[in-house]
């Protein structure tokens, strides 16, 4: 299938880049790389995404994907960021307690909704210790990053978008759209 002069392999990288939100991922997915070292899939997955045309369907499909969330799940931008900055702000001593000189877990019970939501997993080791891990900070906060197009700021200033071929209206147009879509996240 192609998609607005996409090759087939382009058009499968962006969906699978929608899906992973890793381009290294998403080019292993697409593309044989067997014999390849990581820092060349990184190198080619980068170069991919520098594609005006890939860059574009990207955009497309994250606006897409955007409408599904809001209509189908009732999700936002703001519930988003709400749920990050829950998980950003969680602390492992709203889970443990020392009773008696022992450190123990607080009894999940009483954990409010939002506790619950910052719990990644919880497992049993052989030798019956109980461990508990919650979200990461660092993940939350790339993500509350991504999400408010911190990084994208950094991107564009370092000129990662090409152009290949003829430039002609469409592609102008597109690209005005999505500087000025750019410059809405930045305020």
């Amino acid at each position: 299938m192609k998609h607005n002069n996409l090759t087939l392999k382009q058009e499968s990288f962006c969906q699978a880049y929608i899906k992973y939100g890793d381009a290294s991922k998403a080019y292993r997915e697409v593309y044989s790389c067997d014999k390849m070292k990581d820092k060349s899939i990184w190198e080619l997955s980068s170069k991919l995404l520098k594609n005006i045309k890939v860059a574009s369907r990207i955009e497309e499909l994250k606006a897409d994907v955007a409408v599904i969330a809001k209509e189908k799940f009732n999700i936002t931008h703001e519930e988003i960021l709400n749920h990050l900055n829950i998980l950003r702000n969680s602390r492992i001593d709203e889970y443990v307690e020392i009773k008696k000189g022992k450190l123990v877990f607080k009894d999940f019970d009483k954990l409010t909704k939002e506790q619950l939501m910052c719990i990644e997993s919880v497992k049993q080791n052989r030798f019956g210790d109980i461990e508990i891990k919650l979200h990461g900070k660092d993940w939350t906060i790339d993500k509350i990053n991504k999400h408010i197009g911190f990084y994208e700021k950094d991107n564009f200033q370092k000129g990662t978008m090409t152009f290949d071929g003829a430039f002609d209206e469409s592609k102008e147009r597109r690209l005005r759209e999505l500087l000025e879509k750019a410059s809405k996240l930045n305020v």
